[in-house]
């Protein structure tokens, strides 16, 4: 059978073709096989000499066809017994063949034009030499070398054949040209102003260029880079690129840049990046060099001896970082794929745009649309960020692109492409390579990811398994790790110079390739079989654990994700049961120390989420220590509580230890009893009692100070935790604990004990309603502020403004919750800072400035979603300030929205938690604030705050309480000085009993608290009283300022007098 081909030619002939009846003609077999493997072809052909000729037609045939000619070249020369005499010459053409196979011979046998040119081509070769046709060098200029054009005369031609020598490869081809930039002119252009005013104004700008996968923000960003040296030809780029599994590793894009900023190789060990980092940080000059090495050290996983990291210096730290690099020359930071980054990095990122001094810094962030639905607000309100939303390309310009990719201006062809890409020009490209290797549009698949795997299922065996193995990998593969999941008798770096050629992968460095596109990747991945996943995993895991000697926390993350991805697949590992127990163990090991590493990167999320899944995959006997690590870092209170209370029946059924079991107490009892308002199931008196019990009888037989400080700091909140129903004997008692521990906390010089101790004493003063006493046991607790961990900072901040708002101390709760919160960074411990911002939107409210109370009420909202919508009762009294707000300003979405926050919050409270019934309140349900408020318990522990906006939310729907209920609480409050309480029952006593005395005295206490609103209402009600018209229209003008609809509306209908 015929058939006519476009091949790449090889022939190859011995010089003294005359001495063919020599021994050596007749080769041994082996020797034979390997001269045929080379040149990939069949048998040879009948004749002199050796003649080669692809039998399937590829896209890179001429390529392959100079790769067999120099391969053949080398090894018969080489070899011992035909190098000295068997010489031989070759030469190479491309073009159109004619081939026939013999099946009764087993030969090939083409023939035509090509061939006879390739024969010339031979001929005019000298020995050794390989000579080939002008098109064949063509096609191969980018991975060979030629010398200088000759020409040979050719029987039959009417002019000679211009040929080229073929020197050599050209080493590593070069990718693949790229097309010019179509549609895309407006980015580009706005991208190049950003770029411009970032570098001249010297202050960080933030371009998020958002766009599905295949759309074109790559090729975008591709095109700015190659014109940045215009802009400014001394700036520096740095890439981070975020793995298709980032949002289990923590900061790991951030290695890309720092080693690129500090020089060091990517396989650095911890040693050599510590030192790399000390020095550069001191070269740039930082302030505090030493501290600022440690804490980028952190991000990385070299963070020494030292313990957890203060997230707040960490963040800050890579922002002081991005300054010093950018001080010599301005800097281009590029995050690729950021929607799959963690949500600690988002975080970083966030706070690194917040301009502190001169920075030309340029963030580009490239990222699919997933990113907004995880961060709905991302980049918002900055002035220094800019969004780019690509759209999908308009026809014409995918007309251009396919018309220029397949140098045809044939309309059928163009527009079947056109109308089936929908405007993605990745898909668009693929299409167009379809139609040139199939030279059809008959089967063109129907989607992106069957374009692409059409084309995979056209490579050779060697290439797709390269791209399926490098896949496991991620975006960007190792080829050195390539051979340790699969070893291959293909040279792999070869196999990865011919992707390269075909435009697949790129090379990024000495032994780092990068899909092309994300989507081949994707593709090739989902290629391999589940058993194939579960193996390569492995295999990528263990090879990354063999070279993380002296690196192990900065691999971590990356080692704990192959584990578990094998572990997960475990079922389908080939090598059986015993493997996938070893493959789960290492697993849980490499999960359990990443979590470490998250954490000391302050990055609790992440840390959180590590050892949840170790949970899942470790033995029982591992599973004590999981639990109670996973007790100390989650963030919700309740999912805390629970991971102790596991910690410590599993301790005791595994036979821990008791101070280990004390530990776990402590945890559980401090979480239950001072961080009540988080655990929505809380213990019976009973089950506390017994709880308490089991501790003390532990504590008996423990002997580290540490852990005996903690159980007793951890046990003083029992009062705390009665709601004032504890005795004075109990008060008593957990006093002398607390201040055990504090001195225990003073001997050991633990800030972070004395704080927690020195807390319980505060809280048990406010228990016998001394408050001011408690405030000033929180205060102390700020005198070791730079020495407390964030969470115990965030709290004294808290229990500060919690006594100075009771004590009608507004301008101190500002202050303090304003200082606490300066300590705060994007994604820090977001359950204990919505509690200070709770406490500062009531200041807030308080004082009349509203519209600040709003933007941290949308704080406190977004803290609630970060957090995980966890059961955040003590956050109630911020939301509800925000309906007091919502409902004076008539504003029906922020009142609706903010109920909704506060139902979700309390639903797994019990019925009869006070927190339902704030729901209540919140919902306008003033029988119920009025039978609350009757019942108000005037005892020590009455919580004032609660009782003042309860009078206040009633005064002001026109709903008078029980005057007898007024009075009981103004002789309560007045003894114990909560100015703002005694206001507002004063205030309810004037209106009942229209009493100027009760107005004015009323007023002063709230002029001396600054309560700008309720000083407006008193003013207004004593006005309509006493008929002042003048005082009555200065009061309506604050409210009116307020925006207080609601009060001007009802003071209106209520004549003068």
């Amino acid at each position: 059978m015929l058939t006519k081909r476009h091949h790449g030619v090889v022939l190859a002939e011995a010089f003294f073709f005359h001495c063919l009846c020599d021994p050596l003609s007749v080769l041994d077999d082996g020797r034979r096989w390997r001269f045929d493997q080379t040149i990939e072809c069949g048998k040879p052909a009948a004749g002199h000499g050796h003649a080669a000729v692809e039998e399937q037609q590829r896209g890179d045939d001429p390529q392959r066809a100079l790769s067999a000619a120099i391969e053949l070249r080398d090894q018969v020369r080489s070899d011992a017994q035909l190098g000295t005499r068997l010489p031989i010459r070759v030469g190479v053409n491309t073009g159109e063949v004619v081939a026939a196979r013999e099946t009764s011979k087993g030969d090939f046998l083409v023939t035509g034009d090509t061939v006879n040119v390739a024969a010339r081509l031979q001929q005019a070769a000298e020995p050794w030499m390989i000579v080939c046709g002008e098109r064949t060098a063509r096609d191969a200029q980018s991975t060979f070398k030629f010398g200088a054009a000759i020409d040979v005369d050719a029987r039959g031609k009417s002019r000679p054949i211009r040929a080229l020598p073929v020197l050599a490869r050209a080493g590593r081809p070069a990718p693949a040209p790229r097309l010019p930039l179509i549609g895309r002119g407006p980015d580009l252009d706005q991208i190049e102003l950003v770029a411009r005013r970032a570098f001249s104004e010297q202050r960080p700008f933030l371009v998020s260029i958002i766009a599905p996968a295949g759309v074109g923000k790559t090729r975008l960003l591709e095109e700015f880079l190659d014109r940045l040296p215009r802009l400014n030809e001394h700036a520096n780029v740095a890439v981070a690129q975020c793995l298709p599994y980032g949002q289990r590793l923590t900061y790991w894009p951030l290695r890309a840049v720092l080693f690129r900023l500090i020089g060091v190789a990517d396989d650095a060990t911890a040693p050599t990046v510590r030192e790399a980092i000390h020095h550069w940080v001191r070269d740039a000059g930082a302030e505090q060099p030493d501290r600022l090495a440690e804490l980028l050290g952190a991000t990385v996983g070299v963070v020494g001896e030292s313990e957890s990291m203060d997230r707040a210096g960490l963040l800050s730290a890579w922002r002081t970082a991005l300054e010093l690099a950018s001080r010599k020359a301005p800097l281009v930071l590029v995050f690729e794929d950021l929607h799959w980054s963690s949500d600690s990095l988002l975080d970083l990122f966030e706070f690194v745009m917040q301009p502190r001094a001169e920075t030309p810094l340029l963030m580009i962030a490239l990222t699919r649309p997933e990113l907004l639905d995880r961060r709905p607000a991302w980049g918002g309100g900055k002035r220094n960020y800019v969004s780019l939303s690509l759209e999908p390309l308009q026809d014409r310009d995918i007309a251009r692109l396919v018309a220029q990719m397949l140098e045809t201006s044939a309309r059928d062809v163009i527009d079947r492409v056109v109308q089936r890409a929908e405007g993605n020009p990745f898909f668009a490209g693929e299409l167009a390579r379809a139609v040139a290797e199939r030279g059809t549009l008959e089967t063109l698949p129907d989607t992106v990811q069957a374009t692409v795997l059409a084309r995979l299922d056209l490579l050779e065996p060697a290439e797709r398994r390269l791209l399926q193995l490098g896949a496991v990998f991620g975006r960007s593969f190792p080829l050195s790790g390539i051979s340790a999941l699969e070893p291959s008798p293909e040279d792999v770096e070869t196999v990865a110079d011919q992707l390269v050629a075909k435009d697949l992968v790129r090379a990024t460095g000495r032994d780092q390739f990068t899909f092309r596109h994300i989507l081949i990747r994707e593709v090739a991945y989902q290629t391999l079989t589940r058993g194939g996943r579960a193996r390569y995993h492995a295999a990528a895991a263990a090879w990354l654990e063999e070279r993380a000697a002296e690196r192990e926390d900065a691999l971590a993350e990356l080692i704990a994700y192959h584990y578990r991805e094998a572990a997960a697949l475990s079922t389908s590992l080939a090598a059986g049961p015993g493997a996938a127990i070893e493959v789960k163990q290492k697993a849980v090991e490499w999960l359990a120390r990443a979590g470490e590493v998250a954490a000391a990167a302050a990055a609790s999320i992440e840390a959180s989420r590590h050892l949840r899944s170790a949970i899942e995959l470790a033995a029982e006997e591992q599973l004590p220590e999981l639990y109670e690590r996973l007790g100390d870092i989650v963030e919700s209170g309740e999912a805390s509580a629970e991971a102790y209370r596991t910690a410590l029946r599993l301790a005791r059924q595994c036979g821990r230890p008791a101070v280990q079991q004390l530990r776990v107490m402590a945890g559980l009892l401090s979480v239950s009893m001072r961080a009540q308002g988080s655990v929505a199931s809380r213990m019976s008196q009973e089950e506390m009692a017994q709880l308490r019990s089991e501790a003390a009888s532990t504590a008996k037989s423990v002997t580290d100070e540490r852990i005996l400080a903690r159980y007793l700091a951890a046990d003083a909140f029992y009062p705390f935790w009665r709601f004032g129903n504890a005795n004075p004997d109990e008060i008593s008692a957990a006093d002398r604990s607390a201040r055990r521990a504090i001195e225990i906390g003073e001997r050991l010089d633990d800030a972070n004990l004395q704080s927690a101790a020195l807390d319980a004493l505060s809280g048990n003063a406010g228990v016998r309603g001394a408050w001011r006493e408690s405030r000033e046991l929180s205060r102390r607790r700020l005198t070791l502020v730079d020495r407390l961990n964030m969470t115990e900072k965030e709290d004294a901040h808290s229990m500060v403004a919690w006594g100075s708002i009771i004590l009608g101390d507004l301008v101190d709760a500002e202050r303090v919750t304003a200082a606490g919160l300066a300590y705060v960074q994007p994604g820090q411990i977001p359950g204990w800072t919505m509690h200070l911002v709770a406490w500062r939107i009531c200041a807030l409210n308080l004082l009349g400035r509203w519209d600040e109370a709003l933007t941290m009420g949308e704080r406190a909202r977004q803290l609630w979603i970060e957090s995980g919508r966890i059961s955040a009762g003590y956050a109630v009294r911020g939301f509800m300030a925000v309906i007091d707000i919502a409902r004076a300003r008539q504003d029906p979405q922020l009142l609706e929205d903010n109920r909704a926050i506060i139902d979700e919050i309390v639903v797994p409270f019990p019925a009869d938690s006070h927190f339902k019934r704030l729901a209540a309140w919140s919902a306008g349900d003033l029988d119920t604030v009025s039978r609350d408020l009757a019942k108000y318990p005037t005892g020590a522990f009455a919580p004032p705050e609660r009782a003042e906006r309860a009078i206040n939310l009633c005064l002001d729907q026109g709903r008078l309480p029980d005057r007898e209920v007024l009075l009981r609480i103004v002789e309560f409050a007045q003894a114990h000085e909560y100015r703002l309480l005694e206001a507002q029952a004063r205030r309810g006593l004037g209106l009942i009993d229209h009493d100027e005395g009760q107005f004015a005295r009323a007023l002063i206490l709230l002029e001396a608290c600054g309560a700008v609103p309720g000083v407006a209402r008193v003013k207004a009600e004593h006005a309509l009283l006493t008929r002042n018209r003048e005082s009555f229209e200065k009061a309506l003008d604050v409210l009116e300022h307020l925006g207080d609809l609601d009060q001007l509306q009802r003071y209106e209908t209520i004549p003068v007098g």
